[in-house]
C-alpha cells in the first residue's frame, strides 16, 4: 500500500512539473505588465505607431503595456538599454531596423547589432522625404541645390540623427553635387519637423509625411525607388540618379534568447493590431507603408541589409570599415 502511495505521489509530482512546465512554455506569457522602451522622440512616427499597436495588444495579450521612452541617438540609446534585459519577453523595444543596420556602421556602439537582439516584427516600411515649410522659397529641389551651391554653409537641415537614412542621404546628395549644407540632428521626427516649421532650419529630412498629406510643408524630394502615389509629381533619389534610398523599417525588437513561444504571441498579437481601423488610419494619415514581417524573415532581411549597406557606404567613401562589428 505504502508502495503504491509512493508511485502515485511521484506521477502527481510529475504531472505537476510537466504541467507547470507546459503552462511557462505555452500558456503563462504575458502574467505581468509589459514595457516597451521607445527609441525615438515622443509625436514622431515610431512613437505614434507603437502607441497605436500597443493598444490592440493589450486587448489581445490580456495585460496592460507602459510605453516609456527613451529616445536618442537615431533610436540606438533605447537599443542599447534594452540589450542589457532579460530576455523574459517583459521589457521590448520600438524602434528602426537603421539602429541595427545604418548607425553601428559609423559609430561605435555597446551592444552587437546582429546578435544582441531578438528581432520580434517589422510593421511599416518608412517613406520619407525632403520637407520644407509652405512658404518656403524653394518650391522644387533643384532650388535648393542651386542655392545651396550658389551659397555654400547658409542651407541648414534637420533630421532625426547623425547615421540616419534620412541624414546619409543628404550626404550622398551633397557628395554627387559639390554642395556644402549643415546637418541639425534632433533626438527624432516631431522636434526636427518643428524646427523647419518655426524656420529655425531651411527643410527637414523626415522618415514622417503626415505634416505634407496635411497640407503644412510642400515635399521637394522622396527617398524611395518609386514615386509615391500621394505625391505624383515630386521626383526620388533613385530617379535622380542619387543610387541610395531608405529601406528602412518599423519595428519591435527583444533582448537576445527569447522563447521562440514567447516571440509567436508577439507577433499574433501585432499582426492581428494592424487590421485595426485605428492601424489602418495611422498608416493613411502619416503616409507609411504597412508591413507584416515576422522573427524569421526580419533576421534575415537585417543580415542581408547589413552586408548591402556596408557595401553602399564604402562604395560611397562614407566608412572604409564599420564602427561595430555586427557579432
Amino acid at each position: 500500500m505504502k508502495l503504491i502511495f509512493k508511485l502515485l505521489s511521484g506521477l502527481l509530482l510529475i504531472l505537476i512539473a510537466l504541467y507547470t512546465f507546459a503552462k511557462d512554455t505555452y500558456g503563462a506569457y504575458p502574467e505581468k505588465t509589459i514595457t516597451i522602451y521607445c527609441c525615438f522622440a515622443p509625436g514622431g512616427t515610431v512613437d505614434t505607431s507603437i502607441r497605436v499597436l500597443a493598444s490592440s495588444m493589450e486587448k489581445t495579450l490580456g495585460q496592460n503595456i507602459i510605453i516609456v521612452t527613451k529616445d536618442g541617438g537615431s533610436g540606438t540609446v533605447g537599443l542599447a538599454l534594452l540589450a542589457g534585459e532579460k530576455p523574459d519577453g517583459y521589457t521590448l523595444a520600438a524602434g528602426t531596423s537603421t539602429g541595427i543596420m545604418r548607425i553601428p556602421l559609423v559609430r561605435k556602439m555597446t551592444y552587437k547589432p546582429l546578435t544582441s537582439f531578438t528581432f520580434i516584427y517589422a510593421y511599416a516600411g518608412a517613406v520619407s522625404a525632403l520637407l520644407v515649410r509652405q512658404d518656403s522659397p524653394f518650391k522644387t529641389f533643384k532650388d535648393l541645390v542651386e542655392y545651396a551651391r550658389q551659397n555654400p554653409g547658409k542651407v541648414k537641415y534637420s533630421t532625426t540623427g547623425a547615421g540616419s537614412p534620412m541624414h546619409l542621404i543628404m550626404e550622398v546628395i551633397a557628395m554627387r553635387e559639390k554642395i556644402k549644407w549643415i546637418h541639425i540632428p534632433y533626438k527624432g521626427t516631431a522636434p526636427a519637423e518643428t524646427a523647419a516649421l518655426g524656420g529655425h532650419v531651411d527643410a527637414v529630412s523626415a522618415g514622417d509625411l503626415s505634416k505634407a498629406i496635411s497640407g503644412q510643408m510642400r515635399v521637394l524630394l522622396l527617398h524611395t525607388k518609386e514615386r509615391y502615389h500621394k505625391f505624383p509629381d515630386v521626383p526620388t533619389t533613385v530617379e535622380l540618379g542619387y543610387n541610395y534610398y531608405n529601406d528602412t523599417l518599423f519595428s519591435v525588437f527583444g533582448p537576445a534568447g527569447m522563447d521562440p513561444q514567447v516571440v509567436k504571441k508577439l507577433e499574433d498579437a501585432l499582426e492581428k493590431a494592424q487590421d485595426t481601423p485605428a492601424w489602418k488610419q495611422w498608416v493613411e494619415r502619416t503616409g507609411q507603408i504597412s508591413v507584416k514581417m515576422r522573427s524569421a524573415e526580419y533576421t534575415k532581411f537585417l543580415e542581408e541589409a547589413w552586408n548591402r549597406e556596408v557595401e553602399i557606404q564604402k562604395a560611397l567613401g562614407l566608412i572604409t570599415e564599420p564602427a561595430t562589428q555586427p557579432r
